[in-house]
């Protein structure tokens, strides 16, 4: 793994002739907050003649620029709006407070965007765009937003806020504005051409353990498998949770754990943080439990007695629960499937989960526990490879987020400077 030495190969192309200083965000930007005309659906369009409405979801991951809207609103409807033009900053204000985009086509906004139009034409927003990104701007807002967290921008504390800027003759310097932003991205580059392989390692690993879980449940030669539906007596018992009154909910311990849904899954274990003390439906320890509302499809194994909400179903496995538990987990796109047809909602049954037939190996006519015993215990072990595996790569791309990070902060951090 490089340090981030290795990525600084060459002196600061910006050191020679300039003055640092410290300008507020108003002063350089007008700063406003975007507007939406309402009822929004009157006033959308398909017409080309429509003007582009900029939703945040029109920010692509990962993409420094807005290009295109999904939408398109009437001319009417700029006077209850905030007209973007081409170069200018875009800063989310709802979903991901605090991200920035610069803007390559003329538009409207809505409320969820402050906009900062430049105020000279000296100002490179590619320079801005990576300062407002940065951990270090994020800090300052913080320290503005009441109560140290930033839960919205408001034009007041984004004006207020001041940013290091390159002087040049008692002038914004916008060369050298030019030259940080590709220092910035010619070492950027670097990393994420090695960010793109470790994450193809990581897709990769899950290619192989899809394809390790598949082999596992194919018999060999001379075993004997047969399939057999879920809801067939012999083989499980299915219980669908039904979720307590609200009013026997409380997180003091008393009463039975309770299991609303799939967030609380761990690996293996689930981790409760309500109680209920009117249970309606009980999973026992080693039961297997199965979100079967949206998402569907994710598997879990109960450590002990849990009540089950809606979201969950429990399954009474007469076998290897860990044995069932990987089936299901490579039976998950399936699953999500079968919660797809027929409705918006994504949900499966109890009639589905009777119905899911599963590969056992037999023995002398009856199902052999022995050999999903073995399967299972292969399964842990090379899923505690993977898992290693896995978080050393992504061990490997914390760090080389961090080194752009830290890229950033050797670029804008003044105060680093002036302590020295």
């Amino acid at each position: 793994m490089k340090t981030l030495e290795d990525f600084y190969t060459k002196k600061m192309p910006w050191e020679e002739g300039v003055e640092w200083r410290e300008m507020r965000l108003g002063e350089i930007f007008e700063i406003v907050r975007g507007g939406s005309p309402r009822p929004i659906k009157q006033y959308l369009t398909t017409s080309k003649e429509g003007i582009n409405w900029i939703k945040i979801s029109d920010a692509e991951e990962g993409s420094k620029y807005i290009i295109k809207t999904k939408d398109k609103i009437i001319k009417e409807g700029i006077k209850k709006s905030r007209v973007v033009h081409p170069g200018d900053l875009l800063l989310t204000n709802s979903m991901t407070v605090g991200k920035a985009y610069i803007s390559k086509i003329r538009g409207c906004i809505h409320d969820g965007w402050l906009l900062l139009h430049p105020k000279l034409d000296t100002l490179y927003p590619d320079y801005f765009y990576y300062l407002l990104n940065s951990h270090i701007l994020k800090i300052k807002f913080s320290k503005k937003a009441r109560g140290g967290v930033v839960r919205n921008l408001n034009t007041s504390l984004v004006k207020s806020t001041e940013i290091p800027l390159p002087f040049r003759n008692g002038k914004p310097d916008l060369e050298t504005q030019k030259k940080i932003v590709e220092y910035i991205e010619e070492n950027f580059s670097r990393i994420d051409k090695i960010l793109e392989k470790k994450k193809k390692e990581l897709e990769q690993i899950d290619e192989l353990w899809e394809s390790v879980l598949d082999e596992a449940f194919k018999p060999k030669e001379g075993e004997e498998w047969r399939e057999i539906r879920l809801g067939d007596k012999m083989i499980a018992e299915i219980i669908m949770g039904q979720s307590p009154p609200s009013s026997s909910y409380n997180k003091r311990g008393e009463g039975v754990p309770f299991l609303q849904g799939n967030k609380e899954f761990g690996r293996f274990h689930p981790k409760h943080v309500m109680f209920t003390t009117n249970p309606k439906k009980n999973a026992q320890i080693g039961d297997i439990l199965l979100s079967v509302r949206a998402p569907v499809g994710d598997v879990n194994i109960a450590d002990r007695e849990y009540c089950i909400g809606r979201g969950l179903a429990a399954i009474r496995f007469n076998g290897e629960p860990k044995y069932l538990f990987y089936f299901l987990i490579d039976t998950k796109e399936d699953l999500e499937e079968i919660g797809r047809r027929g409705t918006t909602f994504k949900a499966i049954t109890k009639n589905h989960l009777k119905n899911l037939k599963i590969p056992l190996p037999f023995r002398n006519g009856k199902p052999d526990l022995e050999k999903q015993k073995e399967i299972a215990n292969y399964l842990d072990g090379v899923y505690e490879k993977i898992k290693t595996l896995k978080e050393k790569i992504q061990n490997q791309i914390t760090q080389l987020e961090e080194m752009k990070e830290s890229i950033l902060d050797e670029v804008f951090n003044r105060d680093k400077e002036t302590n020295n």
